[in-house]
């Protein structure tokens, strides 16, 4: 079927806004992974809303949380974002999606796949990571749109492809 072509990029969870998760879906994780740039904070800055310092702070409490981010940037602002929401910026020379990069996550915690979720806002970055290295996916709105040109073209395809899907889903269902 045309969506096992699109399995790789579909959420297993998805939701409004990032304070809209339903916290149950941590339960039995032991790593939940973060993306930066607009899911946690504005789009390659080191600011946000408090909603969201106090949800990740309540979160980062219960769980072992990380973060990440695929920005030319983050390595100047990875300090401030990390004493922002006191927790860990990880740092690679690896982007996501890449396995080695996951793998990398995997020996530094000493964690098995399965205790591991991934949380985003882009399906060809952090849904596409997760799901390629076979974690629970969730996917969030982003926080604003003030993006450049190019991200904004490529959420325009996220979006249409995230609609293809549902369209098919259910089409198939009838």
């Amino acid at each position: 079927m045309i969506t096992d072509l699109f399995s790789k990029i579909i959420p297993k969870y998805r939701f409004n806004k990032l304070t809209d998760i339903d916290v149950s879906i941590f339960s039995n994780k032991d790593l939940i992974i973060f993306d930066i740039d607009n899911t946690l904070v504005f789009s390659e800055g080191v600011e946000t809303k408090k909603e969201i310092i106090v949800w990740f702070n309540k979160i980062n409490e219960d769980y072992r949380c990380i973060c990440l981010s695929n920005s030319r940037t983050i390595k100047k602002r990875n300090d401030k974002i990390s004493q922002l929401l006191g927790c860990e910026v990880f740092l690679s020379k690896f982007k996501k999606p890449s396995k080695r990069l996951f793998k990398s996550i995997k020996e530094v915690y000493n964690i098995k796949t399965n205790e591991i979720v991934i949380v985003g806002d882009r399906i060809f970055s952090d849904i596409l990571f997760g799901n390629l290295n076979g974690v629970s996916t969730v996917l969030v709105n982003p926080i604003n749109n003030k993006e450049s040109i190019l991200i904004k073209i490529i959420r325009k395809i996220e979006k249409f492809a995230l609609f293809l899907v549902d369209f098919l889903r259910y089409n198939q269902k009838q």
